[in-house]
């Protein structure tokens, strides 16, 4: 008799079923949570190469020039915008033909996590950043 009780496997595969479903329900919730820091990144990278596009036609990485691209609010908003180059003028920030700078921007995302029993959540702040290189297209005289 109590050889047949271990042999007996009858709804074994349902256990099965409702641990891997309680797992990929995991998995999914998990992915959801995880998704905006890649769209942020994408998003962040473009808005990188804009302002790049920009200062190469214009030739001038200071605050007006940059600050003109957001008003349309299709960019995300960086909270750093940091522009390494050699100036041709520093207090205008003119770059001249020809010379090479770097765009950097930076941005804080918040993840909330959940807690078990659906208490009180908490966020985890990730910082990302994108980089992106141009040329100066203008002659300053």
């Amino acid at each position: 008799m109590k050889r047949k009780f271990i042999r007996d496997q009858t709804g074994e595969g349902y256990v099965d079923v409702a641990i891997t479903l309680l797992i990929m329900i995991a998995f999914i919730a998990s992915m959801m949570f995880i998704y905006p820091i890649f769209t942020a990144k994408q998003s962040l990278t473009q808005s990188a190469k804009h302002i790049t596009r920009i200062i190469e036609l214009y030739g001038k990485a200071d605050d007006t020039t940059i600050n003109r691209l957001f008003e349309d609010n299709t960019l995300v908003i960086p909270d750093d915008i940091e522009v390494i180059s050699e100036y041709e003028n520093t207090a205008e920030k003119t770059i001249q033909l020809k010379t090479s700078f770097t765009v950097t921007v930076s941005k804080e995302i918040q993840i909330p996590v959940m807690r078990p029993l659906f208490s009180d959540s908490f966020s985890i702040r990730v910082k990302i950043s994108s980089a992106a290189k141009g040329v100066s297209e203008v002659y300053w005289k």
